[in-house]
């Protein structure tokens, strides 16, 4: 098992450091989009001039409620806690309630991609940080519908290190990409686990010298028939890999790849086939992002407090919406929330 030599929560009492911005001050996860396209086209940006970021509900920082993991699901959104493996749901008033619980890592594993099944089972995602008794099984944990609480993981292999984004392919596998190990892996609805892309590209590297913990890899991840998005936090990139017939994984190609970028985290694939993108920071950025790698800065300022994950959400208080998660892991104020971005 791969592990991550690193504390976060010493760089969340500590850090001065901002991976958007090697030179300056903060930040390093899983979108899900339940209604994705078949393909990704190359449609120019069409957020309405009055499309602005709110609050939909805080989080209490000192209790370690960091948000990462996102997932909308009817009608609700899914949000887990990073460091106590508890996932709560919240609906478009703000209300929130216990949904589900994965076991607690604390500083030595993170629950981090959240992706529902076809069934309304919860698939979660946890890593391994540090190797001791506390330290839970990284993995794929699976809650059932209805939500509850599960103490082993559906899914796990030697390989896993840092799960981070999770999406589902035409065949009801889960595509897990992991941060550390630079892969994507597939997770059969029976657990089994295999590789289902390695390249280089998804690889963390510290070509751009950012103040990330650990040169954090591929993140984000989105699925069409005909192809596959996703981001690498320390590369600053976001990245095409084709897709076959048989859904099997083809060429890695680059969509956008610069260190102003760094810190590209979760995604979302939008209607018109562009992307939407957090990318971790103090205080961050969410945008928008072509497939030709034309990208738009669509928000840089509070309330972002270190967006991580991305999914769009039709019908929340009779919009449509992109939520996004704050995460706070860098800021030296945390204020993590769950936002809201529209009307879209």
């Amino acid at each position: 098992m791969k592990t991550i030599p690193y504390v976060l929560f010493a760089l969340l009492a500590a850090c001065s450091s901002n991976p958007e911005n090697p030179q300056s001050d903060a930040a390093p996860d899983v979108a899900t989009n339940d209604a994705a396209p078949d393909s990704a086209g190359d449609a120019a940006p069409t957020d309405a001039g009055a499309a602005s970021l709110s609050t939909v509900v805080s989080f209490d920082a000192t209790s370690y409620e960091l948000p990462e993991g996102l997932a909308v699901h009817d009608g609700k959104a899914y949000v887990g806690f990073a460091p106590t493996g508890t996932i709560v749901s919240i609906d478009s008033n703000g209300t929130r309630a216990d949904y589900a619980h994965v076991p607690a890592g604390g500083t030595n594993g993170y629950t981090l991609g959240l992706a529902f099944g076809s069934q309304g089972e919860l698939y979660v995602l946890q890593t391994l940080n540090v190797p001791d008794s506390g330290a839970p099984v990284p993995g794929v944990y699976k809650v059932p519908a209805g939500g509850g609480s599960v103490t082993t993981p559906f899914a796990t292999d030697p390989a896993f290190g840092f799960p981070n984004g999770a999406a589902f392919d035409g065949k009801g596998n889960l595509l897990v990409a992991d941060s550390a190990a630079g892969r994507i892996f597939s997770v059969t609805p029976q657990g089994a686990v295999s590789t289902w892309s390695q390249d280089a590209e998804l690889a963390g590297s510290t070509t751009c010298n950012a103040p990330l913990p650990f040169p954090i890899g591929v993140n984000g991840i989105v699925f069409t028939p005909t192809a596959a998005y996703v981001s690498n936090t320390a590369n600053g990139s976001i990245l095409k890999i084709d897709v076959d017939g048989s859904g099997n994984a083809g060429a890695v190609s680059v969509v956008v790849k610069d260190c102003q970028w760094v810190g590209f985290d979760g995604i979302a694939l939008d209607k018109d086939g562009t992307l939407l993108a957090a990318i971790n920071g103090a205080p961050g950025k969410l945008v928008r992002v072509t497939t030709s790698g034309a990208v738009t800065v669509l928000g840089s300022s509070a309330p972002l407090d270190g967006p991580a994950s991305v999914a769009f959400a039709d019908g929340w208080n009779g919009q449509r919406v992109a939520l996004v998660t704050s995460s706070a892991f860098f800021s030296k104020a945390p204020a993590p929330s769950l936002l809201a971005f529209g009307p879209l």
